[in-house]
């Protein structure tokens, strides 16, 4: 806050030079620790993110499966019903290629982590699309997926950021995607397999991050 005493003088009092000279001094002294001030409180508000967890998603494609249960052509599974915010896993079944999920945001967000893994992982398998309000999308192909039956080093290829491991020791792995456009909207992210040879899995929640926007 700037703190100014004013010099009051009378009509035709004559004010010495240095008294004059101390007062705008003093007047830009305040000014330049007020614009520091300032310029320190846009970095904190440029650090500051909301944080938001959507949970138990739905899609009207693709097929759901409980953790616990195995999918078609698996002989094992997660061996518990829920694993951090994970309920159910959305998987195209018996190599399929092609959509797995499409889930609703409605928000606009600067990073999104999701879970995957996969049957026969360690390669490059899924497709990511962010479809915007306005249309316009933005497609991340050849995504790379750890193996979901045992943990695996996180690499420098797509690294997860985060795991779950279950008591079956499965794993879900937690994955950063950025928003090349966080001032747009998103209203849908879709998943697709694109390896027939793997069968990957997402978990039915997403946690995304958007910065505070200065107005």
């Amino acid at each position: 806050m700037v703190k100014f005493k004013p010099i009051v003088r009378k009509p035709g009092d004559l004010i010495r030079s240095e008294d004059w000279n101390k007062m705008q001094e003093d007047i830009l002294k305040e000014l330049k620790n007020l614009e520091k001030e300032i310029v320190e409180l846009k970095n904190i508000l440029g650090r500051i993110v909301e944080s938001v967890v959507l949970t138990n998603l739905e899609s009207p494609f693709g097929e759901s499966y409980p953790l616990d249960q195995n999918i078609p052509g698996e002989t094992s599974n997660y061996g518990i019903s829920v694993l951090g915010h994970i309920t159910r896993q959305w998987v195209l079944p018996g190599g399929k290629t092609g959509l797995i999920c499409r889930f609703a945001i409605m928000d606009s967000f600067d990073m999104l982590y999701y879970w995957s893994g996969a049957r026969n992982g360690d390669r490059e398998i899924l497709e990511i699309s962010l479809e915007y309000i306005d249309g316009s999308t933005h497609t991340v192909s050849n995504v790379y997926l750890h193996e979901f039956t045992s943990l695996r080093p996180k690499g420098t290829t797509n690294p997860y950021v985060e795991y779950l491991l279950s008591p079956t020791e499965h794993v879900w792995y937690k994955y950063m995607l950025r928003n090349p456009y966080p001032s747009k909207q998103v209203r849908y992210i879709f998943f697709k397999n694109i390896n027939p040879q793997s069968t990957p899995r997402i978990g039915n929640t997403l946690h995304y991050l958007s910065r505070l926007k200065m107005i």
